[in-house]
C-alpha cells in the first residue's frame, strides 16, 4: 500500500476531511438548538461521535468484496482454488494485514491530527476503552464478513457495481455511521439493531462514550459477539456452496 505514496497520502487526506466535514456540520446544526441537545445527544457527544467513527472506519475499510467480485469474473479464482488454503483464509489474512498497517499508518495520524485540532472526547473510564477495542475488533470482523458474502454473489450476476454502491450508502445509515440509530423512528431503529450492522459503528461508539453499562453493554457485546461467530460460519457455508458452482461451470 505505500508503494503508491500518492495513493496513500491522498487516503489520509480523504479521512481527515471526513472527520472536519462531519465535526463541522453538527457544530452547525447544534448552533440552532437552543436546548443544546438533540435525541439525548449534546454537541460534544456527536461530535465525538462522528469523528471517531470515521477514524475508526479507516482502520478497519477494505475492498475485499470488490477485489473478490473481480477475480470471479476474471477467472482468476481459479488460481485460489488451486492454493492449500481455503478462500475465506486468504482473504481473511489480506484484510487482516491491511487493518493491521492502516491503524497504524492512516487512522492514527488522522486521530493524532484530530485531536490536536478538535475538540473529541476520549473514553470516560479505562474499562470503556478496553471494551472499546474488543468492540472495534469484532466491527472489523462483522466489517469482512459483510464484504465476503457480496463479493461471492458476483458468482450468480455478471456485474455487481450497482450493488456494491448500495451496499455502500446503506451501510453508512444502517450502521449508524452517519448519526447514532437514536436519530431514528422508534420502528426503524428496533428493526436496525436486530441486524449486525450497528456492530460496525453504533455499538462501538456507545461503548467508547460511555453510553452503554452493565447489563446494556453486556449485551450489546454479546450481540456483536454472537453476529461475528455467525456471519464467519455463514461465509464458510456460502463459500463451500459457491465453490460447487464454480466447480460445475469451469467443467
Amino acid at each position: 500500500m505505500l508503494a503508491h505514496r500518492l495513493r496513500y497520502i491522498v487516503g489520509v487526506l480523504n479521512y481527515i476531511v471526513y472527520v472536519a466535514v462531519n465535526y463541522y456540520l453538527w457544530e452547525a446544526l447544534y448552533a440552532a438548538n437552543p436546548t443544546g441537545r438533540t435525541a439525548g445527544w449534546s454537541l460534544h457527544e456527536m461530535q465525538t461521535y462522528v469523528s471517531v467513527n470515521w477514524i475508526m472506519r479507516s482502520a478497519y475499510f477494505s475492498n475485499s468484496d470488490n477485489v473478490l467480485a473481480g477475480r470471479i469474473n476474471k477467472g482468476e479464482i481459479n488460481t485460489d482454488l488451486l492454493r492449500p488454503t481455503s478462500l475465506l483464509l486468504q482473504f481473511y489474512g489480506a484484510a487482516l494485514g491491511e487493518v493491521l498497517f492502516r491503524a497504524l499508518f492512516m487512522a492514527m495520524p488522522v486521530l493524532i491530527l484530530a485531536l490536536a485540532f478538535f475538540n473529541i472526547g476520549t473514553p470516560a473510564t479505562l474499562p470503556d476503552a478496553l471494551w472499546f477495542v474488543y468492540s472495534a475488533v469484532l466491527a472489523f470482523h462483522i466489517f469482512f464478513a459483510v464484504n465476503f458474502l457480496t463479493g461471492l454473489c458476483a458468482v450468480y450476476t455478471e456485474k455487481i457495481q450497482g450493488f456494491l454502491w448500495a451496499k455502500f450508502m446503506l451501510l453508512q445509515f444502517m450502521s449508524g455511521l452517519l448519526l447514532p440509530l437514536e436519530f431514528f423512528p422508534r420502528p426503524v431503529r428496533l428493526v436496525f439493531e436486530a441486524l449486525p450492522f450497528p456492530g460496525m459503528a453504533h455499538t462501538p461508539m456507545s461503548i467508547y462514550l460511555g453510553r452503554l453499562s452493565g447489563e446494556a453493554l453486556l449485551g450489546a457485546l454479546l450481540q456483536q459477539t454472537f453476529w461475528t461467530v455467525g456471519l464467519m460460519i455463514v461465509c464458510e457455508v456460502m463459500w463451500r456452496r459457491v465453490r460447487r458452482r464454480l466447480s460445475v461451470l469451469g467443467g
